[in-house]
Order: structure tokens, then C-alpha cells, then sequence
């Protein structure tokens, strides 16, 4: 789950001149005490080793103070840390009685921090942590506003040192203070430690999801904006989301979605999102008022705000992951303003919006709705143009996909989507993950007898040059498998004779492929293509002269589905019937025993058919495919390779098996 960026707020106390101020004054009235004695402190007399030691305790106070007020004064901006003696000085400071000094302890450390880019060891850590133990507000607010400085601007191991030593319990605790201060410093602490995974936990096992939702509703808006962004931070962990479920975090989310302040709407709008990859809170959720989170939602896609409007789509493509909600969200207004967010924006917000729509237009009670809208002609310039964000491509083919198993699929062809999905198909530059969903779209839409004829037509037959490719030489498992399936309902029908010359062998390569795939579904689409091709005389001689039929007696004889078998005898049969090779084999003496072996593999009959090819046929199917590639491949008059469909020997090849680089 992708983790979002989230601002920390802030509040801090006056500049470091105040600070050097108060270390003054107690400065002088430290003097004062060791001069003559009237200030005996907060504890009475303290015997160390049976001697009195207040004078020397007070020395040392004396002593932290002068040197913390050398290092504020003159030495801070040159050297950020705490070295050995500042580390003393304010340990000193914390663990005093006084409680000015215990003031002064954390108002240094609040300076330090936002300038000290060197991590928090444990010692440092320890009395920071004793001062946000402390009940003085002033102390409080100071100390929260160290910790969160060193978590934002400081190391990246701080989180882990604080941790470590112990700061989560008094940080829950503070968040139940009634200082605003105090609640914004401590919320934007546990922002910014619940980034980590390992840390979330701590959160929840110390008690502290209840006062963060209590401080959703503060009045203060920087107090808000912290308490949703740790929410926010919360929601990315499924434990945690279960958590602030059943604390009631849904209602007061949905109800903030309607605040005035864009960084709350954001964040509560990307913690809905997460909140909804689970069904059941989906239920939830939609079941607050009158499907308020629909119509808030929806809302929001007209924001300004780029983010707001990312997340918002977001959230709706979860929601929209059920049946129900599906129709919902469309009855809800959302096809306008999905299509204001398709014509107007770019990058992940529209990839979430094509998204949403994908899942809306599985529910076939919004097919119309998407046909009948403009919503298909952004698709299609989405698919033609937006080559540089290859997943919006995806989700808007996969729109068409779920409209072509639909019941208006006349309606959606009448559009022009073969004419969009076949330029997509043609275009070499298009990747194959896109690839894969225009040939399972295409394979789907391939069961109208029209679309059969049109992409042995389209484009002087290049559509169907470029399938028997995309099968034969794909890298990718998917493409072959489905530009099989359109081939093999295009063979239903007869293909014209000039395609049948270009492309008998890459039809060869792509069913030998899949005849030995340890795949079934490729075996099964490879057997049932075979079926439909061997109706034709042409086929079945080109398929004799590669001994085809010794690949399916293997397969035949091995252990497959019943469905797989009776396709392989019905290949069996359609080749052995009238053969003159059987003929001429029947004839034959001892004496060609040999030749018969070798025949077997079909590689010697393999190479045979393949180099007896005009080279001005592989160059016309050279330029079929490849168009302005032509020169390039016309440099090279063919191609040696090793490949299982040639069972490891050399044979030569056409040139369109160069174009795998190209697929």
C-alpha cells in the first residue's frame, strides 16, 4: 500500500534569546545562594557519604547553566550537537528539583533539535523522556516539541533510539493533556513514528488510537490535522484498521470529509481508501447515512486539489470493488464527474479514475450508462495517446474487456473500438502489459462473426500478420496465449490466401510452442486451433510436411484431460487421412529405415519447408509487420537460432522472427 507523504504541524516556543534569558536569571540567583547561603532549595539538607553536598550540587547547577548559556550564546550555530559536557550540563538540568532549570533542560533540548543532524544516542534520549514525564505544561510543551524535531528533521535512527527508550507511554499519556500545545506536539510525534511498520504496534498495545479520535474532533485545526494524519499512518497495517474500526473511526472520517481544511480532507480521504480494501468495512462505511461516503466522495472529485482528488478516486475503486456499491456510485452522479477527471488530469490520478470506472463497468447495470457517455471516447484517446502511462492504458482496455462480454456489445463496436485497439496492437512501441489486456480484450470481441472478418481485413491484413507474431514470439505468456485464442476464432473462417503464404510459419512456431507448453490451456488452444485449420487442404499440407502429428501422438499418449485427448485423435485423424507421404512410406523398403527416423522429430521436413521459402515472400512479410523497420531487417537475409521448436537444431528462419526484440 502505497504510503503518503504527511505534514507534521508544530508549535513552538519563543526564540533562543528567551531561553539565554531565563539561563541568566538563574544563573544569578544561583550565585546568590552560593554567596550567602539564604536558598537552601526545594529538599532540605542531603547527605552524601555523611557530608552535606547542597552548595556542591548547586555549584554544578551553576556550572550546567554557564555552560549551556556559552553554547546557546555563542557556539549553537556553528556546532549542533550535544557533546559529553552539554550531555551532562543538561542532565543536570532535568534531574534538578528546580523546576525552572527542569524548564530550561527542555527548552535547550527543543532548540537543539531542530538544527542537530547527528543521531540520538540512548543517553541523550533518557532525560528528554523524564521531562515529557513531567507535569509542568511549559516543560510538556517543550519536550513534545524536542521529540517531534528530532523525529522530522533529525536522523533517520532517532524514531528508533526514542523508541527504544521508552517514549511511546508518556507520549499516549500526553495526548489525554488539555493543552493545545501539548496535543499537537504529541500527535505530530506519533504522525511521524507510526511511518514505521515496526512501530504501529506500540501505538495500539499502549492504548493509543482512543485519544487520537478523540482529538479528530478538536477544535484546533493543526491539533486535527496531526491526529488524521496519524490515523492516516495507522490505516496502512490490516491489524491496525481492524483496531480503528471497532473504536469507530469510520463515522468521524466520513463526517471530516467535509471539512474546510484540504490537508484533514486529504488525509481522512486516504484513510477511508485504506480502510476500504477490507468488505467488510466497505458495508460500514456505506451504510453511514445515506451513503454519505458516496456522495462526499464523488464531491471531492471535482476539488481542485490534485491529491484530494487522487485519493478520492482511489477510495471509490475500492468501494467499488462490490456489486452493489457499483451501481450505487454510478446512480450517485459519478460518470460526469469521472469524465471531468479523465479530460482534465494526468499520472496516478487518472490511472485511479480509469480504475474506478473498470470496476463500475463490471456490474452489467452500468453498461449502458459508460457506452452511452462520453466516458468511451476518452478511453480511447487514453489508449491511443497516453503511451507514457502504460497503467491507464491497461485499466481503460480493461474497461472495454468487461464491456465486450456485456450484453450491448453491438453497441460498443458500433464506437470504433477495434479501430482503437488494433492501432494499440500494431504500434511497436506499445508495452506488453498493455499488450496483454488489447489481445484479451480483442479475444473476447473476437466471438462476432464481424470483428473475425475485420482483422483479416484491417490495415491490408497487418492485424492478422501481427497476431500469428505476437503468438509465435511474445516474451510474454499472456499475449501468445491470447493472440492464439483470436486466431483461432479467426480460423473459423477462411483466410485469405496471401495471408495463409505469409504466415503458414509463424503459425508452425507459435502451435509447436504450444502443443509442447507444460501448459494445458495452451496445449488445449493449440489442439483446437489445429481443428479448425486442418478444415482447409492448404493447412493440412503444411502441417503434414512438418510432422505435426508426431507431436499430438505424443501428447495423445500421455496422461491429459479427456477434452485434450479427443482433440488430439481429431487431429490425428484429420492428418492421416489420404497422405501421400503415408503412400510413398507404405512403399518404401528396409533400406529408408533411416530416413523414416529422422522424419519423426519433423525437423528435417521442419527445415526443408522453412528454407524453400522465396526470399521475396520474407521480405513482402518483412515489411507486413514491420513497416519502417523494413531496412533494418532486410540487412540480414535470415536468422540461425536454437529453439524447442526445432527440438536444438540449427535451422534457418524467416526474417519476422528477428521481431522478438520488438514484441
Amino acid at each position: 500500500m502505497e504510503r503518503l507523504q504527511v505534514k507534521v504541524e508544530t508549535i513552538k516556543p519563543g526564540p533562543v534569546d528567551e531561553i539565554i534569558s531565563i539561563l541568566k536569571k538563574l544563573l544569578n540567583l544561583c550565585l546568590c545562594c552560593v554567596t550567602c547561603g539564604c536558598y537552601r532549595g526545594n529538599g532540605g539538607d542531603r547527605i552524601r557519604n555523611g557530608e552535606l553536598y547542597e552548595v556542591e550540587l548547586l555549584d554544578s547547577e551553576r556550572q550546567a547553566v554557564q555552560n549551556l548559556l556559552q553554547y546557546l550564546d555563542k557556539e549553537m550555530g556553528k556546532d549542533a550537537t550535544i557533546n559529553g559536557e552539554r550531555l551532562r550540563a543538561l542532565c543536570i538540568l532535568t534531574y534538578s528539583d528546580n523546576l525552572e532549570l527542569q524548564r530550561s533542560a527542555a527548552l535547550c533540548y527543543a532548540e537543539v533539535s531542530a538544527k542537530m543532524k547527528a543521531p540520538l544516542t540512548d543517553a541523550m534520549a533518557e532525560p528528554l523522556i523524564t521531562l515529557l514525564k513531567c507535569k509542568d505544561v511549559k516543560i510538556q510543551r517543550a519536550a513534545t516539541l524536542a521529540v517531534s524535531n528530532f523525529l522530522v528533521y533529525g536522523h533517520e535512527r532517532n524514531a528508533d533510539t526514542l523508541v527504544q527508550a521508552g517514549v511511546m507511554k508518556p507520549l499516549v499519556e500526553l495526548l489525554n493533556s488539555s493543552d493545545v500545545e501539548v496535543q499537537c506536539n504529541t500527535c505530530g510525534c506519533i504522525t511521524t513514528i507510526a511511518t514505521s511498520d515496526a512501530h504501529k504496534q506500540l501505538i495500539v498495545n499502549e492504548d493509543g488510537i482512543q485519544p487520537l479520535l478523540v482529538l479528530l474532533n478538536s477544535p484546533d485545526s493543526r491539533v486535527q490535522r496531526n491526529a488524521a494524519g496519524a490515523v492516516l499512518n495507522l490505516t496502512h497495517t490490516q491489524s491496525n484498521r481492524n483496531e480503528l474500526v471497532q473504536k469507530g473511526v469510520i463515522p468521524l472520517l466520513v463526517d471530516l470529509l467535509k471539512s474546510r481544511d484540504s490537508d484533514v480532507q486529504y488525509y481522512c480521504t486516504a484513510a477511508l481508501s485504506n480502510l476500504a480494501v477490507n468488505e467488510k468495512h466497505r458495508t460500514m462505511m456505506v451504510a453511514i447515512g445515506h451513503h454519505d461516503i458516496l456522495k462526499n466522495m464523488i464531491r471531492l472529485l471535482s476539488t481542485d486539489t490534485e491529491r484530494i482528488k487522487c485519493q478520492a478516486c482511489l477510495a471509490l475503486r475500492n468501494l467499488a470493488s462490490d456489486s452493489d456499491n457499483q451501481l450505487l456510485i454510478v446512480k450517485h452522479g459519478a460518470i460526469p464527474a469521472f469524465l471531468s477527471v479523465l479530460q482534465r488530469t494526468n499520472g496516478a490520478t487518472l490511472v485511479a479514475a480509469v480504475a474506478c470506472v473498470r470496476n463500475l463497468s463490471i456490474h452489467k447495470g452500468n453498461e449502458l450508462s459508460v457506452i452511452q457517455s462520453n466516458l468511451l471516447k476518452e478511453l480511447y484517446r487514453i489508449i491511443q495517446e497516453m503511451k507514457s502511462n502504460p497503467d491507464a492504458q491497461m485499466h481503460a482496455v480493461g474497461t472495454l474487456r468487461n464491456l465486450a462480454v456485456g450484453e450491448h456489445v453491438t453497441l460498443l463496436l458500433e464506437t470504433g473500438v477495434i479501430e482503437s485497439l488494433v492501432g494499440v496492437l500494431l504500434d511497436p512501441e506499445t508495452r506488453s502489459p498493455v499488450l496483454a489486456e488489447v489481445t484479451a480484450a480483442l479475444a473476447v470481441l473476437a466471438d462476432e462473426d464481424v470483428v473475425k472478418r475485420q482483422l483479416v481485413t484491417l490495415h491490408n491484413g497487418r492485424v492478422f500478420t501481427r497476431l500469428v507474431a505476437t503468438a509465435s514470439l511474445s516474451n510474454n505468456s499472456e499475449v501468445q496465449y491470447n493472440s492464439a485464442g483470436i486466431l483461432g476464432q479467426i480460423s473459423i473462417n477462411e483466410i485469405p490466401s496471401r495471408l495463409k503464404e505469409l504466415n503458414t510459419p509463424g503459425i508452425i512456431v507459435y502451435v509447436d510452442r504450444f502443443l509442447k507448453s507444460p501448459e494445458p490451456n495452451f496445449i488445449h488452444i493449440a489442439l483446437w486451433t489445429l481443428v479448425q485449420l486442418l478444415k482447409d487442404d492448404y493447412f493440412v499440407e503444411a502441417f503434414r510436411d512438418v510432422h505435426i502429428d508426431q507431436v499430438v501422438k505424443q501428447l495423445a499418449s500421455s496422461p491429459h484431460p479427456s477434452a485434450i485427448l479427443d482433440l488430439c485423435d481429431a487431429v490425428i485423424n484429420d492428418l492421416a487421412s489420404d497422405s501421400p507421404d503415408d503412400e510413398e512410406d507404405s512403399n518404401g523398403s528396409g533400406a529408408d529405415n533411416d530416413s523414416q527416423d529422422d522424419s519423426q522429430d519433423g525437423t528435417e521436413e521442419i527445415t526443408k519447408d522453412l528454407n524453400k521459402l522465396d526470399c521475396d515472400v520474407l521480405y513482402e512479410l518483412d515489411r507486413e509487420i514491420f513497416g519502417d523497420f523494413t531496412t533494418h531487417f532486410m540487412m540480414v537475409e535470415s536468422y540461425w537460432c536454437h529453439s524447442d521448436v526445432w527440438k536444438g537444431q540449427k535451422v534457418k528462419l524467416p526474417l519476422y522472427v528477428l521481431a522478438q526484440a520488438y514484441i
